[in-house]
């Protein structure tokens, strides 16, 4: 944690339509208002589905850290995308709990690949079986309510 701010060099790159963010280092505060300064201005740039930022390659967190990457995603969802937190170890996990951050609100997964699946399954158009369904389902209570009045007409 030594290195200087501007040392800290993390390539961002699209995938399946998706911005990713690599951490494979631990970082200082600094360095991470930085990065999170960066994808800010790449997510307000590009039309993506959204952001997975991979945590992998971070071994310990601390407060600072996670508000961080916390308000990042927050801030995300402003500009219109999802955000996914990939690649916590089990330490970072216990650190989170231990030390009662807030993960509220935010959406988690193993791996890259079970961030992009999630990311690109919530932003694919939607089939219209299910709006079919519903206008069935409807038609058919239209139908009943008409049969009860024909009924009482009739009587």
């Amino acid at each position: 944690m030594n290195r200087s701010v501007e040392s800290i060099k993390i390539d961002m790159h699209e995938t399946q339509g998706c911005l990713v963010v690599p951490i494979q280092e631990e970082l200082s505060k600094e360095s991470a208002l930085l990065i999170q300064r960066g994808l800010l201005e790449q997510v307000h740039a590009k039309s993506i589905k959204g952001v997975i930022i991979d945590l992998s390659g971070v071994e310990v967190i601390d407060g600072n850290l996670w508000e961080i990457f916390s308000k990042t995603v927050k801030m995300v969802k402003m500009l219109g995308s999802p955000s996914v937190i990939t690649g916590l170890s089990p330490g970072v996990v216990a650190s989170i709990i231990d030390l009662n951050l807030d993960f509220n609100d935010l959406t988690t997964a193993m791996n890259l690949e079970d961030g992009l699946e999630i990311l690109t399954q919530s932003t694919e158009p939607e089939t219209g079986v299910e709006n079919e369904n519903e206008n069935d389902e409807n038609n058919d209570a239209i139908e009943k309510e008409i049969e009860k009045g024909v009924d009482n007409e009739v009587t």
